[in-house]
């Protein structure tokens, strides 16, 4: 009667011993595990400041035989500088850039797309505008150029964003948020970005252009190029820890069942 109350107390221990092994045999796989998807994704941030390919001016014009309709009628080759809106008609500056040339890898993602001027005088005269006459805001427009100077640019952009111009002065950087336009067209392939300067209100200025010292018309893109994951050194010094203590268990399991298993 004792040696079975022996050999059944030995029994109990080593099934204690066994679910306490699998246990931790457990705890130590999903911890290597736990390390291996522990991954670290490692970002690089790069900065690309980009010259117009061309520059034009547009002109709707409301005068001679022309009606001042919304419509390009006339283009100013090279030209950047004077945006007005006036009551005979409107002259809007057009910049587009080769965004194709960039090459941009696939796991690339543009957090910052920013289109800058500078200001160069309100002494502006014409189109029925007067000197010094502040428009209050400019605004910028957006289109998928081509590379080439059409007249047709004025009606094809979609107003982007605005800047608020009423208290700036000559030399005053102008920065117009295009990020969620640049995105769309390096989504789509396109190889140009096209923007249009105009004035919202009655009034203009003259920004400057490539024959004046200062900001020229530019386009500056940020972009995150976002690494594969990788494994920290941690993480797999972590994972052969846990795999190994989890193999030392199974002997030392392996070695207290041979130990305890009761002869004939």
């Amino acid at each position: 009667m004792g040696f079975l109350v022996k050999l059944f107390s030995i029994k109990g221990n080593v099934v204690c011993m066994k679910n306490l092994y699998h246990k931790v045999a457990v705890a130590s796989v999903c911890t290597a595990l736990g390390f291996v998807l522990g991954t670290s994704e490692e970002a690089k941030a790069a900065t690309f400041t980009l010259a117009p390919s061309i520059t034009f001016e547009v002109i709707d014009k409301g005068y001679e035989g022309y009606t001042f309709d919304g419509l390009g009628d006339e283009v100013f080759p090279g030209n950047f500088d004077v945006v007005v809106r006036g009551t005979l008609g409107e002259a809007a500056e057009f910049a587009e850039f080769n965004i194709g040339s960039l090459s941009f890898a696939p796991n690339t993602v543009i957090s910052s797309a920013v289109f800058q001027a500078e200001i160069f005088s309100f002494l502006v005269t014409g189109l029925g505008v007067e000197d010094y006459t502040n428009p209050g805001s400019l605004g910028i427009f957006g289109y998928v150029g081509n590379g080439t100077v059409e007249a047709s640019d004025f009606e094809a952009g979609v107003l982007l964003s605005s800047v608020d111009v009423s208290s700036s002065s000559p030399g005053d950087i102008l920065s117009f948020d295009v990020t969620p336009f640049v995105n769309q067209r390096v989504s789509n392939g396109d190889a140009f970005a096209g923007f249009g300067i105009r004035a919202l209100n009655f009034g203009g200025l003259a920004l400057k252009n490539t024959y004046a010292p200062g900001i020229q018309p530019r386009l500056i893109v940020e972009a995150d190029i976002v690494a594969e994951p990788v494994p920290e050194p941690t993480t797999i010094f972590g994972s052969a820890l846990a795999l190994g203590l989890g193999g030392w268990l199974k002997r030392k399991k392996s070695n207290q069942q041979h130990k305890t298993t009761p002869q004939d």
